[in-house]
């Protein structure tokens, strides 16, 4: 499923989907075994061999930010999700198929099996506080835009994932969150998240979450780098308790309750 993808099935801007149809094959051990070649060929490059998360949100724990029912999960394979980078494939695989798919990635439902032992509101302390995450996460109504929106992380990401994103930033570098930097002609060094680049032009949102944009034959050198701005140091920053309590306030976050 070529990133909820999901921030995203990350989250963000995706709405609220119906419960819609009902799975043929729900329970249906053939119909699963008969998805999980076309998992592997069309959804692993982004959610994993496992389903367990990569560029995609982790497909796993039986909850997503797409709505949890098999109509909401068949609408969003069948018809992709705007604003991310989940294309539709309702016309590539036909109905039958889709379901077949979606009975595959019930079968392989485990919940999250890493326990959450932090504190919460110790976390959430350290979040707004010690880590200042909110300068450029948006939780809510609350932080900035720089990285990637957090509000509903809680739905999409497993323990282990968050507490990897943490202590290595770069280890699955959400698409679209690249580092642009870009040299004027007089001599300024500008640098910040991308919003978009190409072989002509970059745009980008820097840490006062200023938009710039540059032609590059206006500019003395334009580059774009696949590693993060978020800082490498939360590792030495935070001791294991504080760290289990970030992670603890982010699995919390799981945006509002949606009307069915």
């Amino acid at each position: 499923m070529n990133k909820l993808w999901i921030l995203g099935l990350v989250g963000a801007g995706l709405g609220v989907a119906q419960s819609g149809p009902k799975n043929p094959f729900a329970n249906n051990p053939q119909a699963a075994a008969d998805g999980r070649p076309t998992f592997r060929l069309f959804c692993s490059p982004c959610h994993g061999i496992k389903g367990e998360g990569g560029r995609g949100p982790d497909l796993t724990r039986g909850t997503f930010a797409v709505g949890d029912s098999d109509g909401d999960l068949f609408n969003v394979i069948s018809n992709g999700a705007t604003g991310t980078e989940m294309p539709e494939y309702g016309s590539r695989l036909g109905d039958e198929n889709v379901w077949r798919l979606i009975s595959y990635i019930r079968s392989v439902t485990r919940r999250d099996t890493t326990p959450i032992t932090g504190d919460r509101q110790s976390g959430e302390k350290l979040f707004w506080g010690k880590g200042g995450c909110g300068a450029c996460h948006l939780v809510g109504p609350k932080g900035a835009r720089m990285g990637p929106e957090l509000t509903r992380i809680g739905r999409t990401r497993s323990a282990a994932y968050l507490q990897e994103s943490i202590v290595d930033v770069n280890a699955d570098l959400t698409p679209g969150f690249n580092t642009v930097t870009v040299v004027t002609r007089d001599g300024k060094k500008l640098t910040g998240v991308q919003r978009g680049f190409d072989n002509f032009s970059a745009q980008f949102l820097d840490a006062a979450e200023k938009f710039h944009s540059y032609q590059k034959s206006d500019v003395t050198s334009m580059q774009r780098e696949f590693r993060s701005l978020m800082p490498d140091t939360y590792r030495k920053m935070f001791t294991d308790t504080e760290l289990n309590d970030l992670v603890a306030y982010m699995a919390g976050q799981r945006g509002p309750e949606e009307k069915r």
